[in-house]
């Protein structure tokens, strides 16, 4: 399989799959609810049936301090994706995200939000250029482990799906009725 097949179909198996990370994130009021960015599949919402439209957003942290991700669109039945390089600024709360089709930069600043009953986390995304501003996590959806990439080309997280639906019950339940 090539290179580029393979970071679609993990991209896509990873953010659609999962619609259904540096940064420390950003949930409630208190430091017991905050979770980190990195290494997390974030959803503006959980969907309730196989065309309702979510953003998911993923940040890995890879080799030499560098951190890649996928913002997707969309719905399991049809969506798009953007490939990124992820820079923390110096400053807290802010960073740029290189969208690696156009070598365009986009500077990002984030900011703790109240998450929706079930959810443990809650990020606000300013700057996102698929449009997303809201983002929300639980606990058992981090991504085991750091993946041992050096370019986003390398992704490889359908097994960090399967083990997320593993994880999460309830969300392998509501895609296991919608496929």
């Amino acid at each position: 399989m090539t290179s580029f097949s393979r970071i679609l179909q993990t991209a896509t198996l990873a953010l659609f799959g999962v619609s259904l990370t540096s940064l420390a994130a950003c949930g409630g009021d208190g430091a017991e609810n905050r979770l980190p960015l990195t290494n997390r599949v974030w959803l503006t919402h959980v969907p309730k049936k196989a065309d309702d439209s979510v953003g998911a957003l993923v940040v890995f942290e890879a080799k030499g301090r560098r951190q890649f991700g996928a913002l997707y669109k969309g719905s399991l039945l049809r969506g798009s994706f953007e490939l990124f390089e992820w820079q923390p600024d110096e400053q807290e709360g802010r960073a740029h995200m290189r969208l690696l089709q156009d070598d365009k930069s986009v500077k990002i600043r984030t900011e703790s939000c109240e998450p929706d009953a079930g959810l443990d986390s809650c990020i606000m995304l300013h700057g996102d250029p698929l449009g997303a501003v809201r983002y929300q996590s639980k606990r058992i959806w981090g991504l085991r482990g750091k993946p041992a990439i050096s370019s986003p080309l390398e992704l490889d997280i359908a097994g960090d799906v399967r083990a997320l639906l593993a994880a999460d019950p309830e969300l392998a339940a509501l895609l296991s009725e919608e496929t």
